[in-house]
């Protein structure tokens, strides 16, 4: 299931977003899904849920999706609380 690692990864980056920025709470994050990128977003998202639950910066968190005709997953716009 490529899909959880997928997750871990945005998960991991989020992290090293806030620890950049000093903050202790990511509000929202939209990523992009390409329609030709092979992943399965229902798993992709409820992966990606269960990581935030376990961490106090993304608990609650907003994800939002697009989709566009590449095969890529792409990090798009991070919504920090200062």
């Amino acid at each position: 299931m490529h899909e959880f690692s997928l997750a871990q990864g945005l998960h991991g980056q989020l992290i090293d977003l806030a620890r950049k920025h000093g903050v202790e709470k990511i509000l929202k994050a939209e990523v992009r899904i390409g329609e030709h990128a092979g992943i399965v977003e229902e798993s992709f998202v409820f992966g990606f849920h269960v990581l935030a639950g376990q961490d106090s910066r993304t608990t609650g968190m907003e994800l939002l999706i697009s989709h566009d005709e590449s095969s890529d997953l792409l990090l798009m716009k991070v919504e920090l609380q200062e």
